[in-house]
């Protein structure tokens, strides 16, 4: 229990003190012409809930905006504090695995010290962006319904365990058309791959009810992609001239991965605090971070580490698909935009899967080369040093973003009069803001609900 409060303690008590109740960023362009203008003029359909938007469904988001706005007049501030209840969920599915992992042969005290490591992981403020800020919250929340899924599927498919199959359809269906956060695109090939090297590794002992389970999931997760995707309407031609440009400067798109490998270890603050810290230093972080998944995958397989479970290897693959698919659709705004914090929701559950492959090789298997000890523990020292640097930035900087929310709350309380440049703090289109402001102000909604700010 403490593994799990104290980290937890700490997340919920900076977005506690951070948080603001003003809505801004990407939440305007639900307002303003979105599904919320819709329902407060009483005209929301469920097509308009449904609507993709960059190829994504967020229709859990929205329903949770629904929720905030019937009954907390949608203070933001609601919103962000279920992060780190969902982040408690992620934590508690992958103790389950981690302890039955380790056991019998470490003692519920050794596993319990342990996961403390990797719950610093979990609950860390190098993610504040997907913290406090309300839009980004569309991650957090798939986390643990994604986990939940594979871990259900691996129990019915790998293992068997056909009371497992209600439970992965629900969370699966849950997953995948409700609180994807745009996971679906990483959370297949994902499932692939791992199905394959279960193929590969089993393929003398597969019986008929293996091939039975195999097309029961097949047919599910087919018919839930094909809800996920019908009537998309991806810009192909978008997808196509984002791989063009990769193809055509493919050392800058390597740039980039690693970047974003090297951002969930150094946060992007530390790169703007220290001027010392240059892009290339993080770049190279990220290839170190890369031989890292490069040796825990090698010591997953080395060590049968997947007869007990395949969660870490799904950890690892999602982390990796998934940063893939960002440079994919985020390389044109440079290459250090993979370094955004919001993606490091997703990444740091890689770091997760490399700590947790770490020490059930230290101490699960057989005895270690002094070489490789040395490598492992070269990994835990780069990993918890450069998290507790990003924690110790991110809480000194945390008092700027107090002052910062303060200052768009004072804005929106100035809606008529505030200039442009002021609302693009808010926003990034300053006719849109002052919109949706004037909307929230009409219906006594965010930071307008309080009669007393009303009359101001």
């Amino acid at each position: 229990m403490l593994s799990l409060l104290i980290p937890f303690t700490l997340i919920f008590t900076y977005v506690w003190s951070t948080a603001t109740d003003i809505v801004f960023s990407d939440d305007i362009f639900l307002i303003k012409g979105g599904f919320i203008e819709s329902y407060l003029k009483g005209s929301l359909s469920f097509e308009e809930l449904w609507h993709p938007l960059n190829f994504g469904r967020t229709l859990g988001y929205n329903l949770l905006q629904l929720v905030n706005i019937k009954f907390f007049a949608m203070n933001s501030r609601i919103l962000v504090l279920l992060v780190p209840f969902f982040m408690l969920a992620s934590a508690i599915l992958i103790y389950r695995n981690y302890k039955k992992s380790l056991e019998p042969e470490n003692s519920p005290e050794f596993i319990a010290a342990t996961f403390f490591i990797i719950a610093l992981i979990i609950f860390n403020v190098i993610q504040w962006e997907g913290l406090i800020v309300g839009r980004v919250l569309e991650f957090q929340p798939a986390l643990p319904f994604f986990i939940a899924s594979f871990i259900s599927l691996e129990s019915f498919l790998f293992k068997g365990k056909r009371e497992y199959l209600p439970v992965a359809f629900i969370f699966t269906s849950l997953a995948m058309l409700v609180f994807n956060g745009r996971l679906n695109l990483s959370f297949i090939p994902t499932l692939g791959i791992i199905y394959l090297c279960y193929l590969m590794i089993n393929r003398a002992d597969l019986t008929k009810d293996f091939w039975l389970r195999t097309l029961m999931i097949s047919l599910f997760l087919t018919f839930l992609t094909f809800l996920y995707l019908f009537k998309l309407n991806a810009n192909e031609s978008s997808a196509y001239n984002a791989a063009a440009n990769i193809f055509s400067r493919p050392l800058e798109a390597l740039q980039f991965f690693f970047a974003a490998l090297g951002s969930s270890i150094v946060g992007i603050d530390v790169f703007y605090t220290f001027s010392y810290i240059s892009f290339n230093h993080i770049v190279v972080l990220g290839a170190v971070t890369a031989l890292l998944y490069a040796l825990a995958l090698t010591l997953f397989f080395r060590s049968h580490m997947y007869e007990r479970t395949y969660l870490p290897f799904f950890l690892i693959l999602q982390t990796l698909f998934f940063l893939g698919f960002v440079m994919m659709g985020r390389f044109e705004f440079g290459k250090d935009y993979g370094m955004n914090s919001r993606y490091t929701c997703v990444s740091v559950y890689g770091l997760v899967a490399l700590v947790w492959i770490f020490i059930f090789t230290l101490f699960n298997y057989e005895k270690q080369k002094a070489l490789l000890k040395g490598v492992i523990f070269m990994g835990f020292f780069i990993i918890i040093s450069g998290l507790l640097i990003t924690s110790i930035i991110e809480w000194r900087i945390q008092p700027e973003r107090k002052v910062f929310f303060a200052q768009l709350r004072d804005i929106a309380m100035r809606v008529d009069t505030a200039t442009d440049e002021e609302l693009l703090k808010i926003g990034d289109e300053p006719e849109r803001v002052r919109d949706a402001l004037r909307i929230l102000r009409e219906h006594q909604l965010n930071v307008y609900r309080h009669s007393s700010e009303n009359s101001q």
